[in-house]
């Protein structure tokens, strides 16, 4: 994952978001889970992405709180000393002990000493990899940064490789200009900075945590690819090197621009982080306590995954996005499990594209599994988040998962219910049928191959398939396995729905008509296209701003080709 795939999801969700994301974006093989949950129904509590534009107005304060927020014992607004690295046992629960640091090899042996990102460079603020990590300040006083919480992960496994992003609470304050962007994490080792975060100014935009949001809470952002590891291509830098297991420091930095236009970066104090196999982790102190509770096998049709654990001395904290919403009533399973059973943790289900919250239940801690009612809404489909809201001190072990209702069976339509459905394309309403074409042939095609879909016509399609014949998918398979009934966790018959009749075909140069037209050179840096393919589901927000920012290669999502006398050329990921 690049750091430019942190950025937010899309606005308001339409007919297909998500569901067709896996298929789309993610080249063939991999596998995606849908369920389709209508947002806005059911809202115990909504939550907006606020605005953070803080003006001059003196005293104003940014409160950003990144993912996890689990206590105040990370916290130098409580702790005047910072909590270093490989020092957890300090202030470590009695029934716990100290685990061994891991072995990795230097972080300094896998960066670029010297290297400063094209984003930090146009700042102007003095940072570059390989700095003295005493060098590494604030550089006005009207702004302070102060990390707050724990670090966590959200890894997306919605088909081709896993990607991962981090997060940190934090706290941004400040009296003069102000902050519109997320604050980034930055690692140093041995005294030398060794990751300066994701480029933030890219699309990036403010989110309240998943765990711990309270007041005005945000993430602090960072990718699990350092920024200080450079792969040069011919247009821009790319980043795809993890750094090494062991410990470190990690500070917050906030880059507020100042009344007199300059930029300025705003330095917390540094805490402990530590990488290992597993992932990034903070010392736990004496939080949680023993937990005997485990998290299920991933089950058919699961889309989403929290797990937070304090039973040994470093925090493990990762949600997992497993599949796309389309059709049916998830519901939340989780056991919550504190050395307070009296404890309850409050989980709510986020729309990440709008940063709502659109369902709240509250877990109690007597390690007892809850299952919440059904969750309904009106309409939109992408991967979603699960936020703790609250998590108190005592919780040892906390797992949640958004799912389909076992009790239900094939609710939501009996179609599309889970990892594989009889047809995914069942019952869609789409907003071009018939397709948007600028060629009557390609368009008569397209409206063919749009019908066998929405029918669910495996025969028509396998036809339609064969007569050019048509490429399908990257390697290429057979029609009949591609388009074969039930369907698989690909979703074909929903992202060829999704791409003719979600999005507008446009010529590519040669006669060839494509769908999404962003996917062509002529709308390669159209607004309005870009939105197409996300509004589509074909992409988050986050990846189409990453995808426009790369100018070698722009839109690698999936697209339907048709020639100018209507022969069905290719369904595949962007050639």
């Amino acid at each position: 994952m690049s750091h430019d795939d942190l950025n937010d999801r899309s606005d308001q969700n339409d007919f297909l978001s998500g569901a067709l994301h896996g298929a789309a974006d993610a080249m063939p093989g991999g596998e995606v889970n849908d369920l389709h949950v209508s947002f806005g129904v059911v809202r115990d509590r909504v939550r907006r992405r606020r605005a953070v534009k803080v003006g001059s107005l003196a005293g104003a304060s940014l409160a950003v709180a990144g993912v996890l927020a689990f206590g105040v014992t990370q916290s130098p607004v409580w702790n005047s000393e910072p909590v270093l690295p490989g020092s957890p046992t300090e202030n470590v629960a009695p029934n716990r002990s100290a685990d061994p640091s891991p072995s990795g090899p230097p972080a300094t042996s896998v960066i670029q000493d010297g290297y400063v990102p094209s984003w930090i460079d146009d700042l102007g603020v003095g940072l570059s990899c390989g700095m003295p990590v005493d060098d590494l300040g604030s550089t006005t006083d009207t702004w302070s940064a102060t990390s707050i919480g724990d670090i966590y992960s959200v890894t997306s496994e919605l088909g081709g490789e896993p990607s991962t992003s981090l997060g940190m609470a934090a706290y941004v304050e400040g009296t003069e200009g102000s902050v519109d962007v997320p604050p980034v994490l930055v690692w140093s080792q041995d005294g030398v900075v060794v990751d300066l975060g994701p480029n933030v100014f890219d699309g990036s935009t403010l989110r309240e945590p998943l765990v711990g949001s309270a007041g005005n809470a945000t993430e602090a952002q960072d990718s699990a690819l350092t920024s200080c590891a450079p792969t040069e291509t011919e247009t821009r830098d790319t980043f795809q090197t993890p750094l090494p297991e062991g410990d470190y420091e990690v500070r917050v930095v906030a880059f507020p621009q100042l009344d007199s236009g300059d930029w300025a970066t705003a330095v917390s104090e540094p805490v402990a982080v530590r990488l290992d196999a597993a992932g990034a982790h903070s010392p736990t102190g004496t939080r949680g306590g023993d937990a005997t509770i485990e998290p299920p096998e991933r089950a058919e049709g699961e889309l989403t995954r929290m797990v937070l654990d304090r039973s040994t001395s470093w925090v493990s904290a990762q949600e997992t996005q497993f599949g796309y919403v389309t059709t049916g009533t998830p519901v939340i399973t989780a056991e919550c499990e504190s050395i307070d059973p009296a404890d309850v943790v409050s989980i709510e289900v986020v729309q990440p594209s709008t940063d709502e919250s659109f369902a709240t239940f509250d877990v109690p801690c007597d390690g007892e599994r809850f299952v919440s009612t059904e969750v309904v809404g009106s309409g939109a489909e992408e991967a979603v988040d699960l936020r703790l809201a609250s998590v108190p001190d005592g919780v040892s072990r906390f797992w949640a998962t958004l799912a389909p209702n076992a009790d239900a069976g094939s609710s939501g339509g009996g179609s599309g219910t889970g990892a594989a459905g009889a047809c995914s394309a069942d019952g869609l309403d789409l907003p071009h049928d018939p397709p948007s074409s600028p060629s009557a042939a390609a368009g008569a095609t397209a409206q063919a191959v749009l019908d066998a879909a929405l029918a669910c016509d495996q025969d028509r399609l396998v036809e339609l398939a064969t007569q050019y014949p048509t490429e399908l998918l990257v390697p290429a398979q057979p029609a009949e396995e591609v388009f074969a009934l039930p369907e698989d966790d690909a979703l074909h018959y929903l992202t060829v729905a999704g791409l003719l009749a979600g999005t507008v075909g446009a010529d590519r140069g040669d006669g060839t008509v494509v769908w999404p037209r962003v996917a062509t050179e002529e709308f390669r840096d159209s607004d309005e296209a870009w939105d197409e393919a996300v509004e589509a589901g074909l992409l988050t927000q986050g990846e189409a701003d990453a995808q426009r920012a790369d100018e070698t290669f722009g839109y690698t999502g999936m697209e339907i080709g048709i020639d100018g006398a209507g022969n069905w050329r290719y369904y595949s990921a962007t050639p």
